[in-house]
């Protein structure tokens, strides 16, 4: 037993002996020793992005949300912890639910990671050869770029981008124009093949989403649809979509166990389904964590599943 495993079993003897209306009393009481002004700030953020449900003082229903997540959820939540590859993750994983629980700033502000760039811990993917690397979620191409900042310009054969608007497509063009071998979809990934439209976000469109209609003008399919080469690498960040991504990804998970870096901070369920998935489908994978996000709430929570050849090689 080291320090980080003595405060995850303290917290797990709460969640086990504390009902959910319980679980959720104490969070209201840890809620009333925040600051003000963060509450404020933490009420405005809910508001524009309402992937965790609404925070007010009257009706929060965030802590309703997270009360019975933790409680319907606390076996696959240990078995997700004990599925850590290491004590960074591990703790990252600490970092989190206590936050939750507890809002418990100072250890989430310790594990935010600025050592390496998003998506490309190198103590977990050393290197990058001969790549198919598909991103979804594409946006700036700032992901591309950065894979290729830490990999080299020799790392791959050939990078998908997936971005939704013909607007994205284009911005995405001039800012990796210098990059060869980049393919360009405008289309969304998902778990159907068919018509969507997309349910804008006003405070930025990296949140934008997608809905299933008919008589959309969007194009949705799945990646094992619309890539039939072997992928190596798969970057995820769709605002709520990964999960339906990843079932319509089986395919390539199954056959290719390619790495994966998937976003998995868009509502409480995706923190374990993500991984409940992608365990269930693919016996070959090491998990890792990583958080790229700020102190006050967990965004930017990165699951990294990388299969095991690539550490016996």
């Amino acid at each position: 037993m080291n320090n980080i495993d003595l405060l995850v079993a303290d917290f797990w003897r709460e969640i086990d002996t504390f009902t959910v209306s319980e679980i959720k009393e104490h969070i209201y009481e840890k809620l009333k020793t925040v600051p003000l002004e963060t509450k404020e700030n933490m009420n405005a953020f809910f508001k524009n992005f309402p992937f965790w449900g609404t925070f007010d003082n009257d009706e929060n229903n965030l802590i309703k949300q997270v009360s019975s997540f933790l409680k319907d959820n606390v076996v696959s939540l240990k078995e997700f912890y004990q599925s850590l590859g290491d004590y960074r993750s591990k703790k990252v994983f600490y970092a989190i639910v206590n936050n939750w629980y507890n809002y418990d700033f100072l250890t989430l502000e310790e594990v935010s990671d600025k050592t390496f760039t998003h998506y490309f811990d190198l103590d977990i993917i050393p290197s990058c050869q001969e790549e198919v690397f598909v991103d979804l979620g594409a946006y700036t191409g700032d992901s591309i770029m950065d894979f290729i900042k830490t990999f080299g310009r020799d790392s791959y054969q050939k990078i998908y981008a997936y971005e939704m608007t013909s607007d994205s497509i284009t911005f995405l063009k001039d800012n990796l124009q210098k990059y060869p071998a980049i393919i360009y979809r405008e289309k969304a990934i998902a778990d159907f093949v068919g018509k969507g439209k997309i349910i804008l976000n006003q405070i930025s469109s990296s949140a934008n989403q997608i809905k299933e209609a008919e008589n959309g003008l969007l194009e949705v399919t799945t990646l094992d649809e619309d890539v039939k080469e072997k992928i190596t690498f798969l970057k995820m960040d769709i605002e709520a979509g990964e999960y339906a991504a990843l079932k319509g990804a089986t395919k390539h998970i199954c056959e290719d166990s390619p790495k994966l870096a998937i976003s998995i901070y868009h509502g409480f369920t995706d923190f374990i389904r993500i991984w409940q998935y992608i365990s269930a489908i693919n016996h070959e994978y090491n998990y890792y964590l990583r958080y790229y996000g700020g102190p006050i709430f967990p965004t930017e929570i990165v699951l990294y599943a990388i299969p095991a050849k690539v550490f016996r090689n």
